[in-house]
């Protein structure tokens, strides 16, 4: 069994794709503070092995929480409210200033699976230009290292949680030519994807599970357990 990964070995691993707590609560407007159950000084729970199959991939390591400072939910509706607002920086931005999927279940109530993720930048290529259910079983294959079988797709809210973060952080954006099939789905049944993010902002989409085009497949993440 692959030893436990340091957080020393994890910063130096992933370099300026390591966005521990401190920095996302900095690229959300907060004061760095410990909640869920971590800190800067947490060692991300992951093996030495997953960490560098994931890096190889194309992968970064981010720490996402499940609550905004003073314990209000982290939803998508949350941030788009804190995204869009005038104060908001220009890279942290919905395309849309009123968007459909405010009100919408998924994104008043669903969270991010707080905790430590590993998560690819861009969608895996076995994964595009396939139906969601054929995508879904290209995923399998995912060369994850040892925690291969526990890699996922991401929920719409983790996508924007890490599309925003990393913009905010490095001026990077993700997905500014692709989109992301979260596990999300809209009240029509549709499911979230998430990505074209260009100079307008990040843009939110609900596709039914037929469609498939050579940009959209998956990015996927593993979360620690």
């Amino acid at each position: 069994m692959s030893r436990p990964l340091s957080l020393h070995e994890a910063r130096e691993l992933f370099g300026a794709d390591f966005f521990g707590p401190d920095v996302v609560a900095r690229a959300l407007g907060e004061t760095p503070a410990p909640r869920d159950g971590a800190s800067e000084s947490t060692a991300p729970p992951f093996s030495r092995a997953d960490a560098e199959a994931a890096r190889k991939a194309g992968g970064f390591l981010i720490h996402r929480p499940a609550t905004l400072a003073g314990g209000a939910v982290l939803t998508l509706a949350a941030l788009h409210q804190r995204c869009n607002g005038s104060s908001a920086a220009a890279a942290m931005r919905f395309r849309s200033d009123d968007p459909w999927f405010l009100g919408q279940a998924f994104a008043e109530s669903e969270t991010p699976e707080a905790g430590w993720a590993l998560a690819i930048k861009e969608p895996w290529r076995a994964t595009l230009n396939q139906t969601y259910d054929r995508a879904s079983e290209a995923l399998a294959d995912f060369p994850g290292g040892a925690a291969a079988t526990r890699w996922r797709r991401r929920r719409a809210v983790e996508i924007v949680l890490d599309c925003l973060v990393v913009a905010a952080v490095r001026g990077e954006r993700l997905l500014s030519s692709a989109w992301d099939w979260s596990s999300s789905s809209a009240a029509d049944g549709g499911l979230i994807n998430v990505g074209g993010f260009g100079a307008g902002g990040l843009e939110v989409l609900s596709y039914s599970k037929a469609v498939k085009h050579g940009a959209l497949g998956i990015c996927p993440t593993l979360v620690a357990r």
